[in-house]
């Protein structure tokens, strides 16, 4: 970047103009930069000039506009070494190499660093044996979050190939270990770095949690020109047990809100032929509409669980690090534009920051014809006041659902307050309330209420053979009765305040059925490679496994097939499945025990190629 050019601040952003290489373009006054690990705005990075910045847009009305911009340091490397020495203060030396350490703000992985861009993600492990399995420095020779117990040695030599003794705990690096790593200079010449993985440590792990790691992040942005070629949206990565399935979803964002929520596009297919790399792919047609986003989520079928250094294991988030746009493929005719009008987190905005300043849309937006979120429609940023004081404040309540989706119960899925919940007569399900007006106060009296609202629902209180409030009632335990209407059922939680002389109010559907799940097929993939190789990814609205069990059909030339699917993740309402040597099907039938199912009739066929790892 030459220089910052001149810029006119909009509230918390600012927009103006950047040079890069005598080339002039504008940037939206909505727009935040994404890097792996961090957002922030154009006014954090404009001010330094010592960055590399890619930019990408499209000419509207005679003006350059940019939709996307990658920013690095002139500084960054990769590189790769073997570690000679590794310090209680979090640093290492590599041979031959520099002395680098982790930037750890939280502490997560080493004793701690803290440089304001360039972070390690200690949410999706960006420090990790080669499978994914988290790896730290210790920061004592007794240090339990990252226990040398965890490197098995055999005859004084660590083991670089090993199932870890306990999944729940990090692994620390060792002398010896092969490592690459990403990072910047500091001051003091040591390399700061976001992401290192050892390649010559492969440690797994059998049942939950399973551990993933992702390579590569690539979407085929579509365009229904048809003088354009559309390249395929690629996912590659890598897991601790090869014997899991990996869903990927969509993480599509309230932009008023902010909050997420997941859209299945399809299922990662394992690749056993190539040894033990437990690597998995996910190869998506770019030929057929599609709303991509910034981020997407990786969930292994063995479902999540939060370790003892905090982190969500069995789950991946990483932002599209690759962006292919349509590519011209008929010469001598005008170059076809860049395609940004289905990139929601362009279009929409991807929600408020901590202060509740609102994201939107980029403006300008860089396409023309383009419909864009307006922001006006979402409330303002809310400012919190001194608790008690001002004018009077209203409960803001909430209430998420639970319910049981194994045998034993010991496992059960979360549904947020944004969707409803399906239950059966035998289902004994929680209701959840939360208050999440903080300027309530502390030492305001709260009353918690629930009732169903008869003149919208199917039946009455009088429905319900269990409706058990907890003994502070910001919990409900509820079962229907068999002889209960099915339908919807409407539940409310009132909290009121005895210092404010207010009421809350919010509401939550149940809907109650008896006959067979709602069954969907959300995405199919067939390849050529290994004698064929078939992806299928399912879902139910209703989320108790036990009952689902899911089944897929397909017809082939050796005749038809029915296999089992399995939860990807548990309780989440999707189902996976992966195959190999299977012959291209006409039509995908998913059916659940529940006698839900749904068809599809043919599938996008790919020829395979060879990929990179």
């Amino acid at each position: 970047m030459d220089s910052p050019g001149s810029q006119e601040h909009v509230g918390h952003l600012s927009s103006g103009l950047c040079a890069l290489e005598g080339l002039c373009s504008s940037k939206g006054c909505r727009h935040g930069i994404r890097g792996q690990c961090m957002s922030l705005t154009s006014s954090d990075t404009v001010e330094n000039i010592l960055t590399e910045q890619q930019v990408a847009g499209n000419i509207v009305n005679g003006v350059s506009i940019a939709a996307q911009i990658i920013v690095q340091e002139f500084a960054m490397e990769i590189n790769q070494g073997y570690i000679e020495e590794i310090n209680f203060d979090g640093t290492m030396k590599i041979l031959n190499g520099p002395i680098i350490r982790i930037n750890d703000p939280n502490a997560v992985f080493s004793a701690g660093y803290s440089s304001p861009f360039m972070v390690a993600d200690d949410k999706s492990p960006s420090v990790s044996s080669f499978s994914g399995f988290p790896m730290c420095v210790p920061r004592s020779s007794n240090d339990t979050l990252c226990p040398s117990s965890q490197r098995p040695v055999v005859t004084g030599t660590p083991r670089r190939i090993f199932q870890a003794p306990d999944p729940l705990v990090m692994a620390p690096f060792l002398p010896g270990d092969f490592i690459m790593y990403r990072g910047f200079r500091n001051a003091h010449n040591q390399l700061i770095c976001f992401d290192i993985v050892a390649w010559n440590v492969q440690i797994t792990t059998t049942g939950s949690p399973a551990y993933i790691r992702v390579e590569e992040t690539l979407v085929g942005v579509y365009t229904p020109n048809t003088n354009a070629e559309v390249a395929e949206t690629r996912f590659i990565g890598y897991t601790s047990d090869p014997s899991v399935t990996v869903s990927i979803s969509a993480i599509d964002i309230d932009p008023c809100t902010g909050h997420e929520t997941y859209r299945s596009i399809g299922v990662g297919q394992a690749r056993p032929e190539e040894g033990g790399r437990n690597k998995w792919i996910a190869r998506i047609d770019g030929t057929t509409p599609s709303i991509y986003t910034r981020e997407y989520r990786m969930v292994a079928s063995s479902g999540t669980v939060v370790t003892r250094n905090g982190i969500v294991a069995g789950e991946y988030v990483a932002p599209i690090l690759e962006w292919i746009q349509p590519e011209l493929l008929v010469p001598g005719i005008e170059p076809i534009i860049n395609e940004y009008a289905a990139m929601s987190h362009l279009t929409r905005g991807v929600g408020p920051d901590e202060d509740g300043n609102i994201f939107g849309p980029l403006d300008p937006f860089p396409q023309s014809g383009v419909t864009v979120f307006n922001i006006s429609t979402c409330a303002g940023p809310v400012t919190p006041g001194e608790p008690g004081e001002g004018e009077p404040q209203t409960a803001n309540p909430r209430i998420d659902a639970t319910i049981p989706i194994s045998t034993t119960g010991s496992q059960v899925a979360t549904v947020p307050h944004t969707k409803r919940l399906y239950v059966r007569h035998d289902d004994t399900f929680t209701l959840r309330g939360f208050q999440d007006n903080n300027n309530m106060g502390s030492n305001d009296t709260l009353t918690w209420s629930w009732s169903v609202l008869t003149d919208q629902s199917a039946g009455t209180q009088s429905n319900l053979a269990t409706f058990t409030p907890s003994s502070d009632s910001k919990f409900i335990s509820v079962r229907f009765a068999n002889s209960a209407p099915t339908g919807e059922y409407v539940f409310q939680l009132a909290i009121s305040s005895a210092n404010h002389n207010t009421t809350g109010n919010f509401t939550y559907t149940v809907s109650l059925f008896s006959g067979p799940d709602i069954v969907s097929v959300d995405a199919v993939t067939w390849t050529s490679g290994q004698s064929g190789t078939i992806g299928v990814t399912c879902s139910s609205l209703y989320l108790v496994d036990w009952k689902v069990n899911m089944q897929v059909t397909y017809p082939g030339d050796r005749g038809t097939t029915t296999s089992a699917m399995a939860a990807t993740p548990p309780g989440s309402g999707l189902w996976s499945f992966s195959s190999r040597r299977v012959d291209r099907p006409g039509t995908i039938t998913c059916r659940s025990a529940l006698n839900g199912q749904a068809t599809r009739s043919g599938t996008t066929a790919k020829r395979a190629v060879q990929l990179k790892a």
